[in-house]
């Protein structure tokens, strides 16, 4: 079985050099036939762009659930590094409680860098979908995804996704402290026009306070 499992790298080894070979000969060919690879550029470095697209098919639920589902609590992880050291936190080992807690559940199985990583590259990979078309708010009023200013929003979030990603990669907290406000910026840019417009007379928590969003002034 031994002598097996050593022909076996060996194979896996050559077919890897000739996958290798292939690959870099197609790449090659595809430059020469000025045809854009998609993801050429490094990771983390995202190759300059003169607009920014949407992703195709991500296309479920309405903006209030993206906000809730996915950039609050994001975001919210962000915010925590101002006060708690993400060091300081570690993996929790013991067994689970007997009572299940939907919102500590899944909590303590990572490091706290690890979920500043995580909550950074979540902001970064999930802000192109506020782009995509016929997403619709929770009245039912369309996002506006062609205006311009929804669109500098967006990539004002990004941008800030994008570098807190980077701070956090370098374990810095004083680096992604100061980002939230960036961050914060951005969010309430956006939600002051989109958002939290409520028609007159209206209180907020009131029957009616969500009519106006997702509409310009």
């Amino acid at each position: 079985m031994r002598h097996f499992t050593e022909n076996h790298r060996d194979g896996r080894a050559g077919r890897r050099r000739l996958w290798q070979a292939l690959a870099g000969a197609l790449l090659a060919a595809c430059l020469l036939a000025g045809t854009r690879v998609p993801g050429l550029h490094a990771q983390g470095k995202p190759a300059a762009e003169s607009s920014l697209e949407s992703p195709k098919g991500a296309l479920t639920g309405n903006m209030l659930d993206l906000m809730r589902g996915i950039f609050f609590p994001a975001a919210n992880t962000l915010f925590n590094v101002q006060t708690h050291d993400p060091a300081l936190k570690q993996p929790d080992t013991s067994p689970n409680p007997k009572v299940f807690d939907w919102i500590q559940w899944g909590s303590n199985l990572y490091g706290g860098w690890d979920y500043v990583d995580y909550a950074a590259a979540t902001l970064a990979e999930s802000t192109p979908m506020l782009l995509t078309p016929g997403r619709t708010c929770a009245n039912g009023k369309p996002v506006p995804v062609e205006r311009a200013d929804w669109i500098k929003y967006t990539k004002d979030m990004l941008e800030v996704a994008r570098k807190s990603y980077t701070a956090a990669k370098a374990r810095n907290q004083e680096t992604v402290s100061d980002l939230t406000g960036d961050l914060s910026d951005a969010c309430l840019a956006c939600h002051r026009v989109f958002r939290d417009r409520r028609p007159p007379g209206v209180e907020r928590g009131a029957q009616g306070e969500q009519a106006l969003r997702c509409t310009a002034p």
